[in-house]
């Protein structure tokens, strides 16, 4: 990695800690984060057996792990941004998680012993990473010959313009959001870092509630009104395809798009 890349590198991470740690606690709460329909549908795609070694990369509040620990013998919980961890520990600890471990690091370094795992998880946070080839090819390091890596986060759309749309809401609205890839750049990514996907799959989460959306990233004021104002502005194709809802002049809510990707490890090394 050049000097540069390694400048870009380290200031992504820096973005994503100073966002995320004064919001640690909020993830913890946040319904799209703690209630989502997707974390039963990714301890079932897992179909894990109860002897599994797991990592959760990108925990945040440590939601994935607290599903997956009652079907597995140990969960790893990690993160870059140690407020998160902090938080996700609390949470664990207080549903009475005990076979759960915590790791501070960043998603593309990932401090782990080759083929050491059954399943690495990664819910809503890949789109965060500053290099998720880096990310994809530690975790086919880590697994396991026949091990799974799980992906579950923003998806990039086909069509530019939907997908450019996309980008910059999302960006506005976090400005340590890095980018969201569609189904085939995942596939791209696992098959060079010696994975094959083997399943996708839309995951239609329910809207952005706007204010709470907006008041969890303590967007300053002035440009919470104008991102406002900019997707109330909006071509008619773009407020139907992300469900922008309207009323008496205010955004009341919006849609992103998500899915899953279930990536597999070849069971004999070639």
């Amino acid at each position: 990695m050049s000097q540069a890349e390694n400048g870009t590198t380290a200031a992504i991470r820096a973005r994503a800690e100073a966002q995320f740690a004064p919001a640690a606690r909020e993830y913890v709460t946040s319904s799209i984060h703690a209630r989502g329909a997707d974390l039963a549908r990714l301890v079932a795609l897992a179909a894990p057996r109860g002897h599994e070694q797991v990592l959760d990369v990108a925990t945040g509040g440590g939601h994935a792990a607290l599903a997956l620990a009652p079907h597995v013998h140990h969960v790893i919980a990690s993160d870059l941004t140690l407020a998160m961890l902090h938080a996700a520990r609390e949470h664990l600890t207080g549903q009475g998680a005990t076979n759960v471990s915590y790791l501070r690091a960043a998603a593309e370094h990932l401090p782990l012993a080759t083929a050491s795992l059954d399943l690495i998880v990664c819910r809503i946070a890949a789109h965060h990473f500053a290099d998720v080839r880096a990310f994809v090819r530690g975790s086919a390091a880590a697994l396991r010959p026949g091990g799974t890596l799980i992906v579950a986060d923003h998806i990039g759309l086909e069509d530019p313009d939907f997908d450019a749309f996309m980008d910059r809401f999302e960006r506005w609205r976090d400005p340590s959001h890095v980018r969201a890839y569609s189904f085939a750049e995942w596939r791209a990514l696992c098959a060079e870092a010696g994975l094959t996907v083997t399943h996708t799959e839309e995951d239609r989460k329910e809207s952005y509630e706007f204010a709470s959306w907006t008041a969890r990233m303590r967007m300053p004021e002035t440009e919470k009104v104008a991102l406002e104002r900019w997707l109330l502005d909006a071509e008619p194709r773009f407020r139907e395809r992300f469900a922008i809802v309207e009323q008496d002049g205010r955004l009341i809510s919006l849609r992103g798009t998500f899915g899953m990707i279930v990536a597999r490890k070849e069971a004999r090394e070639r």
